[in-house]
C-alpha cells in the first residue's frame, strides 16, 4: 500500500481522510543552519518520511491480511497524521540549533588563558 510519494519535490500524503501536500521549498528554511545544502536536505527528508509511511501502511496491510481481517483505514490515517505533524515539529525544533560547520569555530581566549594558568601571579602576603 502507498500512502505518499514525492514528484517534483513535492510530498503528497493521501490516507483514509487525511491529505496533506509538502513541497521542497516550504520545508527549505529550517535546514540554513544545519547543512550548506538546505535543498538537498529537504528533498531527502521529504524521501524520507514518505518511505516511512509508506513501510508502516505495507506493515499494516501484511498484518491484517494475515489477520484476515479488513485493512483498518482510520488506524493508517492517524499514524500518518500523527507521525507528519512530529516531523514538521522535529524539523522546527532542528532548525533551532544551528551546526558548527555552518557557524565556524568558536574563538574563545584559550592560548591567552593557558598562559594565565601557567604563570600564577605572586599572591599578596598575609
Amino acid at each position: 500500500m502507498k500512502i505518499a510519494a514525492v514528484e517534483n519535490n513535492i510530498l503528497a500524503i493521501f490516507a483514509g481522510t487525511f491529505a496533506a501536500t509538502i513541497a521542497s521549498e516550504d520545508i527549505e528554511p529550517q535546514f540554513h543552519a544545519l547543512t550548506h545544502f538546505p535543498d538537498r536536505r529537504a528533498n531527502a527528508e521529504l524521501a524520507d518520511l514518505a518511505e516511512r509511511l509508506n513501510l508502516f501502511a505495507t506493515y499494516i496491510v501484511e498484518l491484517w491480511d494475515k489477520a484476515c481481517e479488513p485493512i483498518p483505514e482510520p488506524e493508517i490515517e492517524t499514524f500518518a497524521w500523527r507521525h507528519v505533524d512530529l516531523t514538521r515539529r522535529y524539523w522546527a525544533a532542528e532548525g533551532r540549533c544551528m551546526n558548527w560547520f555552518i557557524t565556524g569555530p568558536a574563538r574563545f581566549p584559550v592560548a591567552r588563558n593557558e598562559k594565565r594558568m601557567r604563570f600564577p601571579t605572586p599572591s599578596a602576603p598575609i
